[in-house]
């Protein structure tokens, strides 16, 4: 939940996502019920929500609960809201404009693009909007805050697919310390942003409203209904409550939103692959991701990114950190794990110089003490002598280079582009690995302005 929107890319693969489960009904404050909803640190998935209550159907819910006997309506041929669970803002112009840009060629290449980057997530983030009962559009939401990139960084320092700020994790089940950010875990981040979602649904009665509050805040948005005596998005934004960063997030969202709930209707790519799907394997001990890989067949890129809230290329020293492996490898990881003869991780033995100190060998290193503690059983810290040979675990060398990323709002846009017939927002932005929405912040644009040839547009370096 950013104070600012990262916007765009897109899920895929939707003919690929299992039917909707039975709807489940969400606490009236997510928040109010963490001490049993929320899943300890070492526990990937939330514990199972109590049965589903009989009465009142939520607003968003397209079903009765396990009902057999209920059929829905037949809709009205011209209703376009009768496939989705969001009521979308047809006819309102900024909408509207923003989606005849996403379904121009530029704009479905980028999103195609962006669906193939939401294949190893999207499952797990459907999977829980059913387990919540929310609705299904909320899936597209990584689209406009990461790019559906676990690392991706915002200037005002959110982070992650879902870009939470390190003051709004509270409550929702997420650790950062020196071994791991799991704002960057897509899992436990999933699970929290939803629950967050649903909290602000939960207050502000409108869905609108609660993407409002998760990119402008709860209180934010809250004062401005109070001080407006206003419950709809659109009418507060015409009225000046909302800032303007909120103002073009929420269209932005549904434009996205309405387009791929149903891709394949718009002319883009329908994947039809089994869904990646992972599963946990506890570990009792610091293993190099490098060294795992190799040693068990498994692609480094994808263990490291499913494992993306490591500080390191090396796992916590601490017992019961649950490592995410694709389903069906476990048995494969954990043999390697219990093989004496492999070395999964990668040590230097340095000889201790006059001076020499273990917090400075940390630092040198970069290997925290207590990794240095671990591979040194009895090493007393106050009693190093010269000449003593120290193991040191090397956690950053060696790691494969992580793969291209579209470039987040720090990237310097110290180059020039001269706009030429046919160029678009989307199509540089593909070009330039950046995001149309910061391509056009950079230009003072916005997304939905025209380029007119010649135009002299501010981008990144290409780098070959």
């Amino acid at each position: 939940m950013r104070r600012r929107p990262a916007l765009l890319a897109v899920l895929g693969a939707l003919a690929l996502l299992p039917g909707r489960a039975a709807a489940v009904e969400t606490p009236k404050t997510l928040a109010e019920t963490a001490a049993t909803s929320n899943p300890p640190v070492s526990v990937l998935v939330p514990a199972e929500p109590p049965a589903p209550a009989p009465e009142p159907l939520l607003p968003w819910r397209s079903r009765p609960p396990e009902d057999p006997a209920w059929a829905p309506p037949a809709p009205p041929c011209l209703d376009r809201d009768s496939e989705l669970d969001l009521a979308m803002p047809w006819g309102e112009p900024g909408f509207e404009a923003l989606r005849a840009g996403y379904l121009s060629s530029d704009g479905k290449r980028w999103l195609a693009s962006m669906m193939e980057r939401a294949r190893p997530y999207l499952p797990y983030v459907m999977e829980r909007i059913r387990f919540y009962g929310l609705p299904e559009e909320l899936a597209w939401l990584p689209v406009i805050e990461s790019g559906w990139s676990p690392r991706a960084l915002s200037k005002s320092g959110a982070l992650g697919l879902w870009q939470f700020m390190k003051n709004s994790i509270g409550g929702y089940g997420m650790r950062i310390d020196d071994w791991v950010d799991e704002r960057r875990d897509f899992m436990k981040s999933t699970d929290a942003a939803l629950r967050k979602l649903a909290d602000n649904r939960a207050v502000l009665g409108d869905w609108n409203l609660a993407l409002a509050a998760y990119n402008m805040g709860l209180g934010a948005v809250t004062r401005a209904v109070a001080a407006s005596g206003l419950r709809d998005f659109f009418e507060l934004r015409a009225k000046g409550f909302l800032s303007r960063e909120t103002s073009a997030y929420v269209p932005s969202f549904l434009a996205v939103a309405s387009i791929l709930r149903h891709p394949g209707r718009y002319g883009l790519p329908v994947a039809w692959d089994a869904p990646m799907e992972w599963e946990a394997v506890e570990l009792r001990r610091s293993v190099d991701l490098a060294l795992l890989a190799k040693a068990t067949g498994l692609p480094y890129e994808r263990l490291r990114d499913a494992n993306a809230e490591l500080r390191y290329s090396v796992t916590p020293p601490w017992k019961g950190y649950s490592l995410k492996v694709p389903t069906g490898r476990a048995e494969a990881v954990t043999a390697a794990l219990d093989d004496p003869s492999l070395r999964l991780l990668r040590f230097t033995l340095h000889t201790v110089r006059s001076g020499d100190s273990l917090s400075a060998l940390a630092r040198a290193y970069g290997s925290p003490l207590e990794v240095i503690a671990e591979a040194n059983p009895g090493l007393k810290p106050s009693l190093i002598k010269v000449g003593q040979v120290i193991v040191v675990p090397l956690l950053k060398e060696g790691a494969a280079p992580p793969p291209p990323e579209i470039a987040d709002e720090t990237v310097a846009f110290d180059a020039k582009c001269v706009v030429a017939k046919g160029d678009s927002l989307w199509g540089l932005a593909l070009r330039y690995k950046v995001r149309p929405e910061t391509l056009a912040e950079k230009n003072g644009l916005e997304l939905t302005s025209v380029l007119r040839e010649g135009m002299s547009l501010a981008v990144p370096t290409i780098k070959e």
